[in-house]
C-alpha cells in the first residue's frame, strides 16, 4: 500500500535510504563516504521534511516500509523533481520502485506540473530504469558527496 509518510515512518526510512546506498552505489561512490553515513542523519532530515511539508513523501508500506518516493515543486524549466526515491534492496524488482514513481507523477499532475527531473549518478544501475519510465537524458551536472564529485544525470520526464 502506499501513502503519505508520517513522523513514525522515519527510522524505516532512514533504513531503506541506507541499505539501498550500501548496494547500489558500491563501487561507484567511494566507500568512505557509505560508511559515514549516519541513520540519526536522515531520522533528522526526514523528521523536518515531514513536519515542515518541505518535500512531498510517500511511502510503500507492507509490515513496513518497503520503499519510498519524496519530491517537491520549482520554478523553471524543470517545476518539479523527485529527490529520492529508493526502495530496500530485499524488495528491489517486484515493481515497488515502479509504483512509488506513479504515485509520485500522480501527486504533481494534480497540482499542475508539466516537466519532471530526476537526477542520480551516471552510470548508475538505476539509470535503467528512469530510462524504463519513460525518461530521457537531458542534463549533467557534478553531484557532491563527502567532498568528492561524481558525474550527474538528469532525467526528464514530460508530465500528462
Amino acid at each position: 500500500m502506499i501513502r503519505r509518510a508520517t513522523l513514525s515512518d522515519v527510522n524505516q526510512i532512514a533504513k531503506v535510504i541506507m541499505r539501498a546506498w550500501e548496494v547500489s552505489y558500491t563501487g561507484i561512490i567511494d566507500p568512505k563516504y557509505i560508511k559515514t553515513m549516519s541513520k540519526d542523519k536522515y531520522v533528522s532530515i526526514f523528521k523536518d521534511n515531514i513536519s515542515k511539508q518541505k518535500e512531498i513523501i510517500f511511502v510503500y508500506y507492507e509490515k513496513g516500509v518497503k520503499g519510498f518516493v519524496s519530491g517537491k515543486e520549482h520554478e523553471g524549466e524543470y517545476d518539479c523533481e523527485i529527490v529520492g526515491l529508493y526502495v530496500d534492496p530485499e524488495n528491489q524488482g517486484k515493481g515497488i520502485g515502479k509504483l512509488l514513481f506513479q504515485k509520485m507523477e500522480e501527486e504533481f499532475i494534480l497540482r499542475g506540473k508539466s516537466s519532471l527531473i530526476v537526477w542520480t549518478l551516471d552510470n548508475a544501475d538505476n539509470n535503467g530504469f528512469y530510462i524504463k519510465m519513460g525518461g530521457v537524458k537531458k542534463e549533467n551536472k557534478l553531484l557532491e558527496y563527502g567532498g568528492k564529485s561524481y558525474s550527474g544525470v538528469g532525467f526528464r520526464f514530460d508530465l500528462k
